[in-house]
């Protein structure tokens, strides 16, 4: 070590690292999505990264593996910008967050690369520690194999690019300063030329200590204010078997899914063809003179693991001899691990939680010296030990894909949960950034089995969101989410509404359609066309309602179309029209005696069905309930002890049943109104339970056809939930969401089903069955917090487990899981047995009873 920083690294030059002996380039990987992605896909992705490490033969690389940290602080900054007129509730909410994620990952992996850069002159390797301008002179010399260098690790498998000085400063600290929590801040000079005089910044405030033979070395920081002190124990990667390309999870990922950070190293050696040939023909020249030992001379019969090394070499030489590509390739390399812990046994600990996550296909060893081999995850070191070399083709070593990550969510919106599949990180989603910068509908489905955590989850996104001052308006038949309404913080900007309870006529068919308003189109002729779209939704809606209505014989009736089509075209579409007006056209309709008959028996039916409890919300007008008061920042539309038909049968013969379902759809209308009134540009929130009734309807793709398009205009986003997959999928959502949360589901065809809500992912390749292992129960029975895949619509998609934790009044007032122990009859016990015991009579008392 020449250098006064104890270093082996002379000078940085652009993304170029000088040494005395070498100059290595260093590339910073694109992060890669590995989960849910195609077979073939992940596949290309190996071979295409193989074929990049194929070209850089002869050459030495440099694999580093660290974090950078997100400070909380920083979500927590944009996430309040993000608010566009937060609840004063807003700050405590906020403080709630930031302490709980405090303890969370979200950090973000990065994966650099140090490529050498070969043919170095020889008076320049003697005097490039030296002299900084030779140095500088070199790079520039060498600039059309660094060109050439950066073509390749930009191809497709690697998506490198120059790692800028201020990314090989982050290296350098998170190297010099192993273990110890990440700066948050770095120097303040931005200057891609670094001195060896300057390299003393990295190691002058850490010391590195290790006793002999010791089983981790101690690293001790010092900055103005504090001294942190860590035990860092490394680990190396022994013998492997054959892996299975591609694998679930690439194995220098695995590490992803562990609560504590892992830091890599991989020195490796992309070997010649020539020579690795001539190394196997050599192996196999003395298996066969060992085998000639036991059979001739000896006369005994050799042992079978002489034929099968003889096999393995003979594979790989005619692997490399034949090959027609560079996937024959080999390498040897070196790959360490690096774990960390604020005291000894901690860190041990953490090394045995590796090795167990490695078992039994890939064994972890922990070398011996630990002080050389922590000093191979600087730049520019040389190899601490040649102890644990791991020699293999480039597709095993492009199947580690490293840069492997969990890809979905943002850094400003909600905090949902964190990544329970291949990595564990905080996951956050801002819910209208597709409808602002994406230009995409704010459409999103939430499907899972009974138990599955719907509730939950649209409870989840709309209380974090109305913190924020976004008004939201939903649609809950089993009246669960009324309990938002309840919420100290949320009760005075909430309103609970049962439907069945309301006034006459809240969901007339022409008054559930919102009038347009001028103010949100940018032309008269825009809003009239509009206002026609309008009535033309009424007339539809009007006529698909009233047929529903009717017995199974008078919907088939041929004439019972022309019969409604007529009554409604004479009734004028605006919203202060009545669907009782309808009814009365029926009754006095012209034309020949049989439609004047049968529509007169259709009036009839239909005004009998007025005059039940459901159809008092239906015929009467309601245009006079818009007036009536202002609407909240929440309304939670509720519909309880309405008796629904099974979900699976088209028809019902009761009339109760036809009626709550029409109650249940115009519901729907109803709640989508929310997206019409306020500023067209103001964020704004739908959510529908029970969706699948939308599709008993023939005017349901237009309510989904309206809520795609609107949507997106009117920056809405719209959260449709139900129970199976195939009830949205019969609306035609599957191409229109921009946005998907799966649960928990069971049954093979909802799960093959779901899959279409994932774009990019396909059926047949085994993805259906991991729904069936989403919200797994424990041994006590409990499922815990909800799981769910989620497509975050801009290309992430990762299985993520919800977290409420932070919020415990929330998660309990969403909680629909029967709870024994706050039974008023067990309550009652309970206040029984914990009455005092009546105090023991006087013994005067006693006696005198006795006598």
């Amino acid at each position: 070590m020449g250098s006064t920083s104890g270093l082996a690294l002379r000078r940085i030059s652009g993304h170029c690292t000088v040494t005395a002996e070498k100059i290595h380039a260093w590339y910073l990987l694109d992060p890669q999505g590995w989960s849910f992605r195609p077979d073939p896909v992940r596949e290309q992705l190996i071979i295409d990264g193989a074929d990049a490490y194929a070209q850089l033969v002869k050459r030495s690389l440099h694999l580093r593996v660290t974090t950078r940290p997100y400070p909380v602080s920083t979500w927590a900054a944009a996430h309040d910008a993000n608010a566009p007129a937060p609840l004063p509730a807003w700050r405590d909410y906020l403080m709630r967050d930031q302490h709980h994620l405090a303890g969370r990952s979200m950090a973000d992996k990065e994966v650099y690369v140090g490529v050498e850069i070969p043919a170095r002159k020889g008076l320049y390797k003697a005097l490039g520690g030296l002299a900084g301008s030779l140095s500088d002179r070199e790079v520039a010399a060498l600039s059309a194999r660094i060109r050439e260098t950066d073509e390749i690790m930009s191809a497709p498998g690697m998506d490198g690019s120059p790692a800028t000085p201020r990314q090989l400063e982050w290296l350098l600290h998170r190297s010099c300063s192993l273990g110890l929590p990440a700066p948050l801040t770095i120097g303040a000079v931005d200057d891609p030329h670094w001195e060896s005089e300057d390299l003393g910044e990295f190691t002058d405030h850490v010391r590195w200590t290790a006793i002999p033979y010791g089983r981790t070395i101690r690293v001790v920081g010092e900055n103005d204010t504090q001294r942190i002190e860590r035990h860092v124990c490394i680990l190396s990667v022994g013998r492997m078997t054959d892996l299975e390309i591609p694998s679930g999870v690439p194995w220098m990922q695995r590490t992803d899914q562990l609560g504590f950070p892992v830091e890599w190293s991989g020195r490796v050696e992309i070997e010649d063809s020539a020579r690795v040939g001539a190394a196997m023909r050599r192996s196999i020249q003395k298996i066969r003179a060992q085998k000639d030992h036991y059979e001739l001379e000896h006369a005994e019969p050799a042992p079978g693991a002489l034929d099968r090394q003889a096999d393995k070499a003979l594979a790989v030489e005619d692997e490399i001899s034949m090959g027609l590509s560079g996937l024959s390739t080999r390498t040897r390399g070196w790959f360490r691990l690096a774990v960390s812990a604020p005291t000894e046994e901690e860190a041990l600990e953490r090394a045995s939680a590796v090795r167990k996550l490695f078992a039994p296909q890939i064994t972890i060893a922990r070398p011996a010296d630990q002080y050389a081999v922590a000093r191979e995850f600087i730049p520019g070191e040389r190899l601490g030990s040649t102890a644990y070399r791991r020699r293999m083709p480039v597709t095993t070593l492009a199947a580690a894909v490293p840069a492997a990550t969990a890809k979905v969510g943002d850094r400003v919106g909600i905090h949902l949960g964190e990544t329970s599949g291949t990595s564990s990180r905080v996951v956050t989603w801002e819910p209208w950034e597709m409808t602002e910068r994406g230009e995409e509908s704010g459409l999103a489905v939430l499907c899972a089995g009974l138990g599955g955590g719907k509730s939950t989850a649209g409870g989840n996104i709309i209380y974090r969101s109305l913190l924020q001052g976004v008004p939201w308006t939903v649609l809950d038949p089993s009246g669960r989410l009324t309990a938002l309404c309840r919420l100290a913080e949320l009760a005075d900007h909430a309103r609970a509404v049962d439907l069945l309870d309301a006034p006459a006529g809240v969901l007339c068919t022409y008054r559930v359609i919102a009038e347009p308003r001028r103010e949100h189109y940018a032309s008269e002729l825009d809003w009239r066309t509009a206002q026609d779209n309008a009535a033309d939704t009424r007339r539809l809606l009007t006529s698909s309602v009233l047929r529903s209505m009717l017995p199974r014989q008078m919907q088939d009736h041929v004439l019972t179309e022309v019969a409604l089509m007529r009554a409604v075209g004479r009734v004028r579409a605006t919203n202060t029209a009545s669907t009782m007006e309808v009814v009365e056209e029926l009754a006095v309709l012209d034309g020949d005696p049989e439609l004047r008959r049968h529509s007169g028996y259709m009036a009839d039916f239909l005004r009998e069905a007025a005059k039940t409890s459901h159809g008092r919300l239906i015929f009467p007008a309601g245009y006079h309930h818009d007036y009536a008061h202002d609407e909240p920042l929440l309304t939670v539309y509720s519909l309880r002890g309405l008796a629904l038909p099974d979900e699976n049968t088209p028809y019902s013969d009761d009339l109760d049943e036809r009626l709550s379902m029409c109650v249940l759809y115009l519901a729907a209308w109803l709640t989508q109104r929310g997206m019409y009134f306020g500023d067209v540009h103001a964020r704004k929130g739908i959510f529908i339970d029970e969706a699948w009734a939308l599709s008993t309807f023939s005017t349901g793709r237009r309510f989904i056809d309206r809520a795609s398009r609107d949507s997106r205009k009117h920056n809405t986003r719209v959260l449709l939930a139900s129970q199976n997959p195939s009830d949205l999928l019969d609306l035609g959502l599957a191409n229109l969401i921009s946005a998907a949360f799966i649960g928990r589901l069971t049954d093979e065809g909802a799960q093959q089903d779901a899959l279409r809500f994932l774009p990019g992912v396909r059926e047949g390749v085994g993805y259906e069955a991991i729904f069936g292992t989403l919200s797994r129960p424990s041994r006590e029975g409990r499922r815990g917090a909800r799981e769910f895949v989620f497509s975050d619509g801009i290309g992430g998609i990762e299985r993520i487990r919800m977290d409420m934790s932070a919020h415990p009044d929330l998660l309990e007032a969403l909680s629909t899981t029967a709870d024994p122990e706050k039974a008023r009859n067990r309550l009652g016990r309970h206040r029984t047995d914990s009455l005092p015991e009546a105090p023991a009579a006087p013994a005067d008392d006693l006696g005198e009873e006795s006598a």
